[in-house]
């Protein structure tokens, strides 16, 4: 008598298993075409900067940073957006926005947004949250004000970097007289680099002393210039920090040789005017009759490694 297992075993035959696979297949497939061809609403949060902010008028609310577009697309395009999420900022341009209410208030709406920036493609947008940035007539105390940009920097061994430049390089700023008056600069959040050996631009948003005080910009753009080192020898003359009519100095020599390190293309062996070379006739060497030689203030980016002489005679005759 065969056993109960045999004829259990032999009830499913690997054809009927095979179908059965290919059927869910099947079925999995088609519920995924239809779940990608379904239209779906899904809520994205995109981060924003301004710009052209309206220097006659104070927001009433403080400018967010992020805003939240409710989107209606297909299952297949919302796949798409959250695999290409978190988004890059979007740039909003107040110059090209819809204004209401004595020119007060700002409308967000889907077409005055560049969204293709950030989808790529077409999308129906439900709704913008906000939808309106509100603003009344300033009043108060308005000033522009020079950006500083905190930062360290390390270059990678055998490179430098020039000093980073920033644009712009002034900000307006507005709000209650006692809070703008004592402000002098308008920082940036601190930029940390390290090991570096290529140019670099960053966006760095303000740090402001208040959320109170209003700008027309909110983040300015850094640029750090980055080359190769080289080493060079320039020959500069050496000149008398304490010219007189009562005396006239004489310097042997009265040329120096400095060896120094500075960027690519960075100064020429030619310009004897990036450097200075002095001597304080003031105070010589009376036993040695001989003065130092320093040099005055150094092009960015330069490190000294050597000045030849360090030290020159000197003749002092009166006239």
């Amino acid at each position: 008598m065969p056993s109960s297992k045999n004829t259990y075993s032999n009830t499913i035959k690997p054809g009927k298993t095979k179908a059965f696979f290919i059927c869910l297949l099947i079925a999995s497939f088609l519920w995924l075409a239809h779940s990608l061809n379904t239209v779906y609403t899904y809520t994205f949060k995109v981060p924003v900067t301004f710009k052209n902010i309206p220097p006659n008028k104070r927001p009433l609310m403080e400018m967010p940073k992020v805003i939240t577009i409710d989107v209606k697309a297909s299952g297949l395009k919302l796949v798409i957006l959250l695999f290409n999420s978190p988004f890059r900022e979007l740039e909003i341009d107040f110059n090209k926005l819809t204004s209401t209410g004595r020119n007060l208030n700002y409308v967000l709406s889907a077409s005055q947004l560049d969204l293709l920036k950030i989808f790529k493609f077409e999308t129906r947008v439900k709704r913008i949250i906000p939808d309106t940035l509100y603003f009344s007539e300033k009043t108060g105390y308005q000033k522009n004000v020079p950006i500083k940009v905190p930062y360290y920097i390390k270059c990678k061994e055998g490179y430098g970097f020039k000093k980073p430049q920033i644009s712009p390089t002034f900000i307006t700023i507005w709000g209650d007289t006692n809070l703008i008056e004592p402000i002098d600069t308008i920082a940036t959040q601190p930029l940390n680099l390290g090991n570096i050996s290529q140019n670099m631009r960053v966006n760095l948003h303000f740090i402001k002393p208040s959320p109170n005080i209003y700008s027309n910009i909110n983040e300015a753009s850094v640029f750090i210039e980055v080359n190769q080192l080289i080493e060079q020898t320039i020959t500069i003359p050496v000149n008398d920090l304490r010219k007189s009519n009562y005396r006239e100095v004489h310097l042997f020599p009265n040329k120096v040789k400095v060896k120094f390190t500075a960027m690519q293309n960075a100064i020429s062996s030619n310009d004897t005017t990036a450097f200075s070379a002095m001597i304080d006739s003031d105070k010589p060497d009376l036993k040695n009759k001989k003065c130092r030689v320093f040099l005055g203030t150094l092009p960015g980016g330069v490190t000294i490694m050597d000045i030849e002489p360090k030290e020159v005679e000197i003749l002092i005759f009166k006239k």
